[in-house]
């Protein structure tokens, strides 16, 4: 007899092999490009930094000096935040009248600075080569908001040379044909008052100094290229139209940041990491309490090595503690004691001696004596 067919299909199952082989080829296929991937963003990170320091440079000119002037050299060759100082190599060229040549002058000026340690006047004498000079500046910021912290400083000059400046007489005052009010006058004295030099700018020439000598204009070049900072500045206005001023931002370098901001996160990672070990051996036997205590002697002395490894941090205290590394150290030493504790307390009940088994009760045996 022929068998017929009942005409329902049975749907046939994927085999769980064939899932198995397409997931080991997925996997295969993230690793062969995690290796290119790797390498391009390698590459990548080495080619931005190739000129890293030009974009953290400052190069400033002055664009048209005077004929007769003194010229300025400035490099930026060192800085101190947590001191506050900003260290300059200067080199003194002369234009004009007041030179014999590039370096020596016809008349002897007097150079002055707003220098923060060491002489702030220099006596410049006639026919004597001008040598270099290395001047220290104040440095003004809050480095204890590292990473992200910002310092300014200002550099002031100014020059003198022998003799007073012959001035043309001032003019009379055009007659008005009225006099002024007293109300006129008082107001045209606090416009002087308020033309004098407002609190926080450099005055390096006194009144006595201009009236028995006379200003040389002062031009400058500055370059500032010292790796961590990014520098920046501009020609600023110092009160006085015989001083010449320069003000200096600078702030943290980009790969400085991303470099302390790596190394924070980094700690945080271990430190958590470490938490959840200890949670995991707790919830375990005896060997699993006792795992924790192998890494925690090393997190708990390397933290601070790893600490210190910030591109010039500060001493501790700064903000950024308070953000990763003293978290973590605490988490760390937390996470120590309560995993010694929990091995101490399971080697203890482990240790202790069972109880005696108690003899059963008959209920049936009547006492002695009933």
């Amino acid at each position: 007899m022929e068998k017929q067919s009942t005409g329902v299909s049975v749907p046939t199952k994927k085999p769980v092999g064939a899932y198995r082989t397409a997931t080991k080829k997925l996997a295969s296929a993230l690793r062969i490009l995690t290796i290119p991937l790797v390498i391009v963003f390698y590459l990548a990170v080495l080619y931005y930094n190739l000129h890293e320091s030009d974009r953290r440079s400052l190069t400033l000119k002055q664009d048209s000096p005077p004929a007769n002037a003194v010229h300025v050299s400035l490099k930026i060759v060192n800085l101190d935040v947590a001191r506050g100082e900003i260290t300059a190599r200067m080199r003194i060229r002369l234009t004009g009248k007041i030179a014999k040549d590039e370096f020596t002058p016809a008349v002897n000026l007097r150079f002055l600075v707003n220098a923060f340690q060491g002489p702030q006047r220099f006596e410049l004498e006639r026919g004597e080569r001008v040598s270099p000079l290395t001047v220290v500046f104040p440095l003004v910021g809050e480095p204890n908001l590292y990473p992200f912290d910002t310092h300014e400083a200002i550099l002031a000059f100014a020059a003198t040379k022998p003799g007073q400046e012959v001035k043309p007489p001032p003019s009379p005052p055009a007659a008005s044909g009225k006099s002024l009010s007293l109300l006129e006058r008082l107001k045209k004295v606090g416009e002087r008052e308020a033309g004098e030099t407002p609190p926080g700018q450099v005055k390096l020439v006194g009144k006595t100094e201009l009236a028995s000598r006379t200003p040389v204009p002062v031009s400058f070049d500055l370059s500032a290229s010292i790796p961590g900072f990014k520098f920046d500045g501009e020609l600023i206005k110092t009160g006085q139209e015989q001083v010449t001023g320069i003000q200096l931002k600078l702030r943290r370098a980009n790969n400085v940041i991303v470099a302390s901001l790596g190394i924070q996160l980094m700690m945080v990672l271990l430190a958590l990491s470490m938490l959840a070990m200890v949670l995991f051996g707790t919830m375990k036997g005896k060997g699993a309490a006792i795992d924790p205590l192998y890494i925690a002697p090393v997190l708990i002395f390397g933290l601070p090595a790893l600490r210190d490894t910030q591109p010039g941090v500060p001493p501790l205290g700064a903000f950024s503690d308070y953000l990763s590394y003293l978290w973590a150290e605490a988490i760390v030493a937390g996470c120590t004691i309560i995993a010694i504790w929990t091995w101490i307390a399971r080697h203890r009940s482990d240790n202790e001696p069972p109880a005696p088994d108690q003899e059963p009760v008959d209920e049936k045996k009547t006492p002695p004596g009933s």
